[in-house]
């Protein structure tokens, strides 16, 4: 839920509670108990649907956590054949370049990882030929880190299965917050007004508790 959204489903769940509270005074307003009833189902089916967002965006943090371990596992295999024809060929700059290992990259930031791991590939791939020739290394290592990475950085930008998870969340919630507001402006409110001069202190409530506050 965005800011907004937090700030509505607040005060809708403030309104609610004062009417609970209050509800010896307006009980016997039997149009007020439905449109209460029909906001008890909305605040409910909001929390559900807050719940699946945040599941989803979860699901996509385990999913790039467990993707990036695999990645820094498979790099470490090429850095080492790297290092390795490097230090035999006197190339040191090559050589420690290629120092790092699976733990050193799955520590970095993700964006600083990915970028060594780049470089990996790249010296993998200009020095392919010498590599599958004596030093055990296979073409498909290298198309298949590439591949892990490519996955990744789509993860990183919410790919489109994520994006069609948390959209619909998303769009559930702008519909059933936007429901509820309805209600609250087109029928509680006016429905409120049958206390506003004989039962003054409780309308005032009502209105304080329906004003929506920024955090």
């Amino acid at each position: 839920m965005n800011q907004r959204q937090m700030n509505s489903k607040h005060m809708l769940d403030v309104s609610l509670s004062y009417l609970n509270a209050n509800s010896a005074i307006w009980q016997s307003v039997a149009k007020i108990g439905e449109v209460k009833n029909q906001l008890d189902a909305i605040s409910l089916a909001i929390d559900n649907a807050a719940d699946e967002q945040e599941q989803s965006q979860v699901a996509i943090g385990k999913i790039k956590l467990t993707l990036k371990h695999t990645i820094c596992e498979k790099a470490d295999i090429l850095n080492d054949v790297v290092e390795v024809f490097a230090l035999m060929n006197d190339k040191p700059e090559l050589a420690d370049k290629m120092s790092d290992s699976a733990s050193d990259l799955f520590k970095m930031k993700n964006e600083d990882s990915l970028r060594r791991v780049k470089q990996i590939i790249s010296a993998a791939s200009e020095n392919q030929e010498v590599l599958i020739a004596g030093y055990g290394l296979t073409a498909e290592q290298i198309t298949d880190l590439q591949a892990d990475c490519d996955h990744f950085l789509e993860l990183n930008g919410q790919p489109r299965e994520y994006q069609i998870k948390s959209g619909m969340a998303t769009k559930s919630l702008e519909d059933l917050i936007s429901e509820a507001n309805n209600l609250l402006s087109n029928q509680l409110d006016n429905l409120m007004k049958i206390f506003k001069r004989h039962n003054s202190s409780f309308y005032n409530g009502y209105l304080k508790a329906r004003m929506v506050v920024d955090y």
